[in-house]
């Protein structure tokens, strides 16, 4: 609708006008009236109704003070007026300010029906051509933005692209620029989610003023201007908590560095796509910037084979699980390739597979097969995904391979000596911890081993204790304690039954 505006100083010509047509039919609503000249300019002033129906001669202001006084201000709407009086000067002036019919009263209601249908149409028009050229603009200032984005064609022509840089009035002054990548897993996944606009428009409440939206192929770049990717992390961060709660999930985000010319925006943009590729890597984390990766820096390292297979050997579930996160820290750290990964996982369950049928023979491994293994790895979306997956296969393998073998029983114990030494180790703990009769744990470790327990357990021990007095600053009694033994005159005599010196002489040696 149309706002249309009566200003007459007799409120019963006011109502006649008003009642005179339908004017909702006709696409317009009285928005209000003025009772003076001056009453009337204030409220078109105030209302900016798009008709105004106006008298001449009012108190105050006649109608064409009125109406120069409105164009002086910049009122760009259409006057009708209606009035007794036909003088050639009124209709003169009135023809100079652009007035769209001089109709005499008493009206004639086709007449002022006829000029209103024709006053609609040109609304109508000048509003298509207005949109027509805003959408051409806007469409116009996305491209070169996406140029800008892309480093397309922008190099040596730092002239022109400063020039369209203030034709689409893009600010050129020296100011600090950032760009964030935004992607929403659902919609690009699926194609389902048709509210990733508004998602995006939720996500920059309170912030598009100092930021530029640019609809890329696969995701939007929004681009900050005045605000340093400190300040935006925080800007985000609020803005994806308000998305979550309207719309139940977050967005992806990544940011890229700081720049401070609109043709260096390739730069951030680019540092940004190389964070969204990392999504695998990531998953857990919806906002990535340097500040992710500088946090992830000598995090973990690389679990061998060898390790990992001991563990499955001996049923160390926890370990297991432990190792797995190890080597996704490491991963995080190194920003490994998430094919990279996939194939190193790959590699590791084929391994494992070999090593142990080498080990007990194809009916003990009754595991997945190696093509099915690979689609399942192929199809997971996220590392922690992958991971999950590669635990899993680890404790079915541990389960089908740990037995009541009398050499998998020792050899379990064993394990678990050493990685328990300093704590305070009794054979029927252990015989309790792992089921067994303690007296029947006792014998086959005998048999398989060769020793009791109690001497094997103070191999273990004096032989870390040895490492520790060549590798550390630790005193004596520290390592006494360190390695299970906490009467220190029980570990020089362990000690120097074991090795033929006491402590303080083979620290001696060492040091020699």
């Amino acid at each position: 609708m149309y706002r249309v505006m009566i200003i007459d100083d007799e409120a019963i010509v006011r109502m006649g006008i008003r009642t005179l047509i339908n004017w909702k039919e006709e696409g317009f609503e009285i928005c209000e009236e003025g009772r003076d000249g001056r009453d009337g300019l204030q409220k078109i002033l105030e209302y900016q109704p798009e008709l105004v129906l106006i008298d001449i001669k009012m108190p105050g202001l006649n109608g064409i003070e009125v109406i120069k006084e409105a164009r002086v201000h910049g009122f760009n709407g259409k006057f009708i007026i209606l009035t007794g009086y036909s003088e050639f000067e009124y209709a003169k002036s009135a023809i100079t300010l652009g007035v769209k019919a001089y109709l005499l009263k008493p009206i004639n209601e086709n007449e002022l029906m006829n000029y209103i249908k024709n006053i609609y149409t040109e609304l109508q028009l000048s509003e298509n051509l207005i949109s027509f050229h805003k959408n051409n603009e806007e469409k116009a200032r996305e491209e070169l933005l996406r140029q800008l984005l892309l480093n397309y064609e922008t190099e040596g022509k730092i002239d022109k692209i400063e020039e369209k840089i203030a034709m689409y009035k893009l600010n050129n002054r020296k100011e600090v620029l950032c760009v964030a990548i935004v992607q929403d897993k659902t919609y690009y996944q699926e194609g389902t989610d048709n509210q990733f606009i508004e998602k995006i428009d939720e996500l920059l409440e309170g912030s598009k003023s100092n930021t530029e939206k640019v609809m890329m192929e696969e995701h939007v770049a929004l681009i900050s201007h005045g605000i340093g990717y400190k300040k935006w992390i925080e800007i985000l961060n609020k803005g994806n908590e308000r998305v979550n709660r309207r719309f139940g999930s977050k967005l992806f985000i990544t940011i890229g560095n700081n720049v401070t010319k609109w043709y260096e925006l390739c730069y951030s943009y680019e540092f940004a796509r190389y964070l969204m590729e990392k999504n695998f890597l990531f998953s857990e984390q919806l906002l990535l910037s340097i500040d992710t990766i500088c946090e992830r820096l000598d995090a973990g390292e690389k679990v061998s084979i060898e390790h990992l297979d001991l563990l499955i050997d001996v049923g160390d579930i926890d370990s297991i699980q432990k190792s797995i996160y190890q080597y996704k820290s490491y991963c995080m750290e190194h920003l490994v390739k998430e094919a990279e990964i996939k194939l190193q996982v790959l590699y590791y369950l084929l391994q494992h597979k070999n090593n142990f049928i080498k080990k007990y023979g194809m009916d003990r491994y009754n595991s997945t097969g190696a093509e099915i293994m690979i689609e399942q790895i192929n199809h997971t979306k996220e590392l922690d995904e992958l991971l999950d997956l590669y635990y899993r296969i680890l404790c079915q393998l541990s389960q089908q391979i740990c037995n009541n073998d009398v050499d998998n029983i020792v050899k379990r114990v064993l394990y678990f000596m050493e990685n328990n030494y300093s704590s305070d180790l009794k054979l029927e703990k252990i015989a309790k911890l792992f089921n067994y009769n303690s007296a029947y744990l006792g014998q086959i470790f005998y048999k398989v081993k060769g020793d009791y327990f109690n001497n094997t357990l103070d191999t273990i021990r004096i032989t870390n204790a040895k490492r520790l007095l060549a590798e550390s600053d630790m005193k004596v009694y520290q390592i006494s304690n360190a390695v299970g033994y906490k009467n220190i005159d029980l570990f020089y005599k362990k000690f120097k039954t074991q090795v033929g010196v006491t402590p303080k002489d083979y620290l001696k040696s060492i040091q020699k």
